[in-house]
């Protein structure tokens, strides 16, 4: 079970990506899986500071999804 699941209904995610906030959950996956991506593929190479950055980052883009999909739970 991944962790939208978990704190969302299927039902609240499904409004999300079909409202007007759809665009924008999108670009928050895309960027949330290139910043993680970068974290595995670059650790060697990325600084202490910016892992912090990009760790800090996929927080903001984390929160600002879930309080996206909230708006839409048991409506």
């Amino acid at each position: 079970m991944n962790a939208v699941s978990r704190e969302h209904s299927r039902h609240a995610v499904w409004l999300a990506v079909n409202s007007e906030y759809g665009d924008r959950l999108t670009e928050i996956t895309r960027e949330h899986v290139a910043l993680a991506k970068s974290l595995i593929m670059d650790r060697e190479s990325l600084s202490d500071s910016d892992r912090g950055i990009y760790s800090a980052r996929i927080v903001q883009l984390r929160q600002e999804r879930d309080a996206i999909i909230q708006q839409f739970e048991e409506k």
